[in-house]
């Protein structure tokens, strides 16, 4: 390629480039690797950042504990309880529950259930609503260098997919 064609076309392709990074398409793709990311916290049964880092065990799959094979669904003993994966519950409701919504600097990751919180941050629960303890925290979303990598590097290929086509 001649630099007189290169001129030619770099006006254009700065363009494109201004346009993508301030598309809704890029917000999508934050959202999309954001969700899928924290979601994937509850198959890892941790949250990653640089590394898994890995949730306390729950008393229901502990054989020792009064709460082994524990319900939250139907209160009763189940033999798959004993080996379900932590925060999982029955209907992976929680897990279920995140979303993003585009905002104009990007995406906001969230969920609707009033229970992610205390799941998140740890603190005080009800079980049942009746009896307290101390929840312990297993944080699900947050900040994740793994995270900002794999968005950064979706963004730099669809970059290199714009700029290819110099010609």
């Amino acid at each position: 390629m001649k630099i007189e064609d290169f001129a030619k076309q770099f006006p254009q392709k700065l363009q494109e480039l201004a346009d993508y990074v301030n598309s809704e398409e890029i917000k999508d793709i934050i959202g999309v690797e954001a969700v899928n990311h924290f979601k994937g916290s509850f198959d890892n049964e941790g949250f990653t950042d640089d590394t898994l880092n890995p949730w306390k065990n729950v008393r229901r799959r502990d054989s020792d504990s009064p709460w082994y094979g524990h319900s939250g669904q139907t209160g009763r003993f189940s033999t798959a309880r004993t080996t379900a994966k932590v925060l999982t519950g029955e209907t992976r409701e929680l897990q279920n529950s995140i979303t993003y919504t585009r905002i104009p600097a990007g995406a906001r990751i969230s969920s609707d259930k009033p229970y992610a919180a205390v799941h998140q941050f740890g603190g005080m629960a009800k079980i049942y609503g009746k009896k307290q303890f101390n929840m312990t925290p297993r944080p699900f979303i947050g900040k994740s260098k793994l995270l900002v990598d794999n968005i950064s590097n979706k963004i730099k290929r669809e970059f290199k997919r714009i700029l290819s086509p110099f010609k």
